[in-house]
Formats: C-alpha cells, structure tokens, sequence
C-alpha cells in the first residue's frame, strides 16, 4: 500500500505501520509499501501503541504518522557513541 492509499483508507486518522519496502536517500527514509497495523483518533493511543509494537519487534521498521501529512517525512539521524546492549 503507498501513503496516498493510506490517507484515502484512514482519513483524519493516527496510523501504526509497518514499512514493508523502503529505502534511503539523502538520509531521507522513503516508504515504498505500507502494511497498516492499527489505526487511531487519539495521538497518544497511536504512541503507545507504536512503543508496544516496537519493544516485541525491535527490527522491523515501524512507524506512526497522521493521514493529515501529504508527504511522509523521515529524516534518518546517524547514531553516535554507545547504545544499550
């Protein structure tokens, strides 16, 4: 599913996904398919949500955004120094 296919499925909506295909460019993440998970009217549900997901399933790619945003902006940082084992 792409993000335009997203905003027109869940209008005005918080939505957890998944990025199926994805790929970098110009440390700019670009989602090329979409798996939605869940969808949401509040924010904070959408985060919490998204925290659940992400503690079972460290390694895949996931994400929540509004359907409200036209474009998907995922602007990758580089990690430094040292993380927790």
């Amino acid at each position: 599913m792409l993000w335009e296919e997203v905003r027109k499925a869940y209008p005005d909506k918080w939505v957890v996904f998944e990025a199926i295909e994805a790929h970098s460019d110009n440390n700019y993440r670009i989602v090329d398919d979409i798996a939605v998970i869940d969808s949401f009217q509040d924010s904070m549900d959408a985060f919490r949500r998204h925290n659940e997901l992400h503690k079972q399933m460290p390694n895949r790619e996931l994400y929540f955004f509004h359907t409200s945003r036209k474009d998907l902006d995922i602007h990758e940082k580089k990690w430094t120094g040292l993380r927790k084992i």
